[in-house]
């Protein structure tokens, strides 16, 4: 009878797991193509020199001229010598456009959709990146953005360009329009930013580019008399796991703001971004003071964009910088990941216990004009006593230890109310 029971107990175990296989396996972020996985090995180019072969840099720009259909324009990334293209993004309503792709030298063409067929055509090249007739290219390295690249679109019947290869969409591949831009109101509950889609810029970042991008959002319109508190979530984050800081803010003095990019891209590239999109609202309103609170991973992005890039006169604005539960130290995992052969995220290139990224980011300091505090959780079981790196710490103004685990501490009314008299204490 106890052997009947056992056997029943071990049969109903390895069902269960295999219910969880077969539900892992049926996710589709858990499908990472090879341009997202760093150990996919590298590329030749033209020139015989080896280039990385996963998504890692950067090219921003704008569509300009008098097409009028700007929402409806396909841009195009082309790698002379290629026998297709490396990368696409169908524009912003707003003209705006980010292309994600491995390091190399591209040459970028407009096709717009002028007849709303809903098929891009040859015939219906646009514009392109250069003069006519004359395509220029744009030089990218891993880890680098490339922003001001403006294509001017000629009207339909002005073609001045013409298309090196056709080009079709992947087979039963939908193809993914940019949805929002930079510096755009959206609430703090919105589907854009939701779990899944934070899954899917932590396990896949090329898709969630396409639609998304890497941008900063308005949870209201501006206004000159609030000060931003600017909001960076960490893994598979979103600014959803900002809700209760956001209900609980005093809107009548503070405006949040949410930096939401793709979690699983590298760190230093992310922390890029946040400099490019914060210094152009900085030029859209002047902004004079500024807040920035970062949430785990969030917390090492931002202290590399703080470190980077805070000390130029566009950022002077910056005043603080609040951590929550950040893994200064790294993860052995990630280290792990980069000497087992399996299918890896480029953001775990930067989360190892020895990685070049953590080394540098840690040995900068802040800007002084910066206040760093930290906050970190007693049962947070993620982090431990990474979130007590010395390197960080020495930085720091004051520490702050509450009864909260990695996730709990962006929703506990005590850490709110040690936030609240910091942005009471050095904002006003």
């Amino acid at each position: 009878m106890k052997k009947r029971i056992l056997f029943r107990r071990i049969l109903g175990l390895a069902f269960l797991l295999a219910l969880v296989l077969a539900d892992a396996a049926g996710c589709r972020y858990m499908s990472i193509p090879a341009k997202d996985d760093p150990l996919a090995g590298q590329t030749k180019a033209k020139s015989g020199e080896t280039t990385n072969a996963y998504n890692s840099a950067v090219i921003k720009g704008r569509l300009s001229g008098a097409g009028p259909n700007r929402e409806s324009t396909l841009v195009l990334a082309y790698r002379p010598g290629d026998t297709d293209y490396t990368e696409y993004v169908i524009a912003a309503a707003n003209g705006a456009f980010l292309l994600y792709l491995p390091e190399g030298r591209y040459q970028l063409f407009a096709v717009t959709d002028d007849n709303r067929n809903g098929v891009f055509e040859s015939g219906e090249v646009s514009g392109q990146y250069g003069t006519p007739g004359n395509p220029a290219e744009i030089s990218v390295r891993e880890g680098e953005l490339v922003s001001g690249v403006v294509i001017s679109l000629s009207r339909p019947g002005g073609r001045n360009a013409a298309l090196p290869l056709e080009w079709r969409p992947k087979k039963g591949q939908p193809l993914l329009r940019q949805l929002t831009h930079n510096g755009q109101t959206l609430k703090v509950y919105h589907e854009y930013f939701s779990p899944e889609n934070a899954q899917t810029g932590y396990w896949n970042p090329s898709s969630f580019m396409k639609a998304f991008g890497a941008h900063i959002y308005l949870a209201e319109d501006y206004s000159p008399r609030k000060i931003p508190i600017l909001f960076v979530h960490g893994t598979e984050g979103s600014p959803h796991n900002w809700m209760f800081f956001c209900m609980r803010l005093d809107r009548s003095r503070y405006q949040p703001w949410f930096f939401y990019y793709p979690s699983g891209m590298r760190l230093g590239l992310a922390a890029a971004l946040l400099d490019e999109e914060l210094r152009e609202l900085h030029g859209r309103y002047g902004f004079t003071k500024l807040a920035v609170v970062a949430h785990s991973v969030g917390g090492l992005t931002t202290r590399s964009f703080l470190t980077r890039y805070a000390s130029d006169k566009e950022h002077a604005a910056i005043r603080l910088f609040v951590s929550l539960a950040t893994p200064w130290s790294g993860f052995s995992v990630a280290d792990a990941s980069q000497v087992l052969t399996h299918k890896s995220i480029p953001a775990w290139l930067d989360l190892g216990t020895q990685s070049g990224f953590i080394s540098r980011t840690l040995a900068d300091e802040l800007p002084k004009g910066i206040h760093h505090y930290i906050f970190y959780g007693k049962n947070d079981s993620l982090c431990g006593d990474k979130a007590l790196d010395d390197r960080a710490v020495a930085g720091a103004i004051k520490l702050y230890s509450f009864p909260c685990d990695h996730s709990s501490i962006l929703a506990d009314r005590r850490v709110f109310a040690q936030f609240n008299k910091i942005l009471e204490k050095e904002l006003w």
